[in-house]
């Protein structure tokens, strides 16, 4: 463990834990260390307090006057490494653009695309070729607040890990399954062997998530942002579905479209 203090922080980008940590920002890092970085008070402090997996906890000096006492004492109870670090590096470290004065490395969990499909809520979200990190974080923390199974995560997807998928989530990434699927058809073919409803997210869908049943076993696949689903990719559905919107408007983002019709599924499920 390296031996560092609010009064003696590191203050070189050479130093051997500062160039692991930023390692971090490349997504084949994060996957062979299986390890990611959370920002910002509220993020690390829920990671310690629920025990989700905190390696260590790197602080700026200034976090002792940032209401940081109640982080660095769950991380001391934790038995976590704190490793102190000048303000400049942290914030060469940080993509956003206020850094607060605390991050974590927090390690992956691993979690299964068999976890998924027998997870008790039989509600699963597919992200198929999302390319805006914050929709996904968005989706990733809209799936946790209606207790959805997980998220399922298509090759060529933005990665879940993004510092700025990671703040869309607000922390929902530490909790919800988030599983990469190596072909979306498969998938979606086994999804339906296991009694699945399968739901496709479209623009111009026949139906509304509204003229549903979504107390059955569902899962609901997102597409690209500009581009949306492929003909191709559309026949392997059993409902193609649009959120009804005002004449004034075409189109609504993906990750409130997806918010729409998970909450009628919650709805639905709560009703009955």
């Amino acid at each position: 463990m390296e031996r560092t203090s609010p009064h003696a922080p590191i203050t070189s980008k050479e130093n051997k834990a500062v160039r692991y940590l930023a390692s971090l920002s490349d997504p084949k890092a994060r996957k062979k260390e299986k390890a990611f970085l959370v920002e910002g008070l509220k993020m690390v402090e829920d990671a310690l307090r629920d025990k989700l997996g905190v390696q260590q906890v790197i602080a700026a000096p200034s976090l002792t006057q940032h209401h940081g006492k109640g982080v660095l004492k769950l991380a001391e109870r934790s038995g976590v490494e704190i490793l102190w670090i000048s303000e400049r590096l942290l914030g060469s470290l940080s993509d956003s653009k206020t850094p607060q004065p605390v991050m974590a490395v927090v390690g992956m969990r691993e979690h299964s695309e068999e976890a998924l499909l027998a997870h008790d809520a039989g509600l699963i979200v597919i992200a198929h070729h999302l390319q805006d990190p914050g929709n996904l974080g968005t989706i990733i923390r809209t799936a946790e607040a209606v207790g959805a199974s997980g998220v399922a995560v298509t090759p060529h997807t933005v990665d879940a890990y993004n510092g700025k998928a990671i703040r869309g989530s607000m922390g929902s990434i530490m909790r919800v399954p988030v599983v990469k699927v190596q072909n979306e058809h498969d998938f979606v073919k086994i999804c339906k062997e296991r009694g699945f409803q399968t739901v496709a997210l479209e623009l111009n869908g026949r139906k509304t998530p509204f003229e549903l049943d979504l107390t059955l076993p569902t899962v609901i696949m997102l597409g690209q942002e500009s581009s949306g689903l492929s003909a191709e990719e559309l026949v392997d559905f059993d409902h193609r579905v649009r959120i009804p919107m005002a004449e004034t408007i075409d189109s609504l983002n993906v990750a409130t479209s997806a918010a729409v019709f998970l909450y009628e599924a919650m709805r639905q499920r709560m009703k009955g």
